[in-house]
């Protein structure tokens, strides 16, 4: 048992000092150059629709909205049309005019996630064109009426 040991050690020491592992200091070392390379990442819009088209929706989506009581509630002819255009606009930034006229333009019922997307743009522009009429109005209180204006 003894021996055993000893000529285990004897192996492990002797082996040790003459296997080398991995690259030999004696080979000179590759040199790895790195290039940073920038990419730029392009953001492609849609193109403009054509702007007989874009007017039609502007009409078609008004008479829409302007035909809801609840909406007629809230806003004035004037501010519903501001609500459309920056909606339609939406739409344009969003999709090809094809496929905006596929997936939403001629379906009459639309897939659950369709409306919402229409429904959250249109409620945005809603609260945008609020927040605007809500400033003009701050801007008439600030200016204080002279006596002429208030006659």
């Amino acid at each position: 048992m003894k021996n055993l040991i000893i000529i285990i050690a004897t192996t492990v020491i002797f082996g040790g000092c003459t296997i080398t592992f991995g690259p030999s200091s004696s080979e000179p070392e590759k040199e790895i150059k790195t290039e940073v390379t920038e990419t730029k990442k392009e953001i492609l819009k849609p193109k403009p629709w054509p702007q007989v088209e874009k007017e039609f929706w502007y009409a078609k989506y008004f008479v829409t909205m302007a035909m809801n009581p609840q909406v007629q509630q809230m806003l004035t002819p004037r501010q519903v049309f501001d609500v459309v255009r920056c909606t339609v606009d939406g739409f344009e930034k969003d999709y090809k005019y094809e496929t905006f006229v596929e997936e939403i333009g001629e379906n009459v019922v639309l897939p659950p996630h369709t409306s919402q997307y229409v429904y959250d743009l249109s409620y945005q522009c809603s609260i945008e064109v609020k927040r605007k009429i809500k400033s003009e109005f701050q801007k008439q209180d600030e200016k204080p009426l002279t006596l002429e204006e208030s006659i």
